[in-house]
């Protein structure tokens, strides 16, 4: 699994750092329960963090460690350089987690050039915190109240449905190049994740 790119930025009260890092804790429980290898990389412009945890017991706390110390930063990650870093545990098919938003400026830009290097070998998940806010600003155009919504409420609601169809339209894109796409609120992405690697267990894909 992979982690780049997070931002500072909050949903719901909850560091968009802090749900990845939850959602990252889960999956590799759940895989190293079922015997599977699991590696792991973090950064941004450069590499913070690069383990792998093959054939170790206590994977959680290793993991757990390996994150301590990250914070977030408002940088651009360099993606050549974590899929080269993912490519160095090997070429053997894997499933591939980038932790990671779903930006659609920064996916076309720096992340899209690099899919196929990893899509060659593996099979890759994106794994996206989603910002309910935009959903709740997109619909205060059509809220019923005791007051019609103001010019700026009209104007928020559709930069916010602009946003998410950029979203949805990255989304769909990324999808028809073979990567499977989980996009969730803080709170359900790391059960969302789990559910995700269980189903394509479940249906030999792994």
């Amino acid at each position: 699994m992979c982690s780049a790119d997070l931002g500072e930025a909050e949903t719901d009260g909850m560091p968009r750092l802090d749900a990845a890092m939850d959602a990252a804790l889960l999956l590799a429980a759940l895989a190293s329960r079922a015997g599977d290898r699991v590696d792991f990389v973090s950064g941004d412009r450069r590499v913070r963090a690069r383990q792998r945890l093959q054939g170790a017991r206590d994977v959680a706390v290793r993991l757990q460690e390996q994150m301590a110390d990250l914070d977030p930063v408002l940088a651009e990650a360099d993606w050549d350089l974590l899929a080269g870093a993912v490519q160095g545990f090997g070429r053997q098919r894997a499933l591939v987690v980038l932790l990671t938003a779903l930006e659609p400026a920064a996916i076309a830009d720096g992340l899209l050039p690099v899919l196929p290097v990893l899509t060659r070998h593996h099979r890759v998940v994106i794994a996206s915190v989603r910002d309910p806010e935009l959903s709740r600003m997109a619909a205060l155009a059509d809220e019923e109240g005791p007051t019609p919504p103001t010019a700026d409420d009209v104007y928020a609601a559709a930069a916010a449905s602009h946003e998410l169809e950029r979203r949805e339209r990255t989304r769909a894109m990324l999808v028809r190049l073979g990567v499977d796409v989980v996009d969730a609120d803080a709170g359900d992405l790391p059960p969302a994740l789990a559910d995700h690697y269980l189903a394509l267990k479940a249906q030999g894909l792994l």
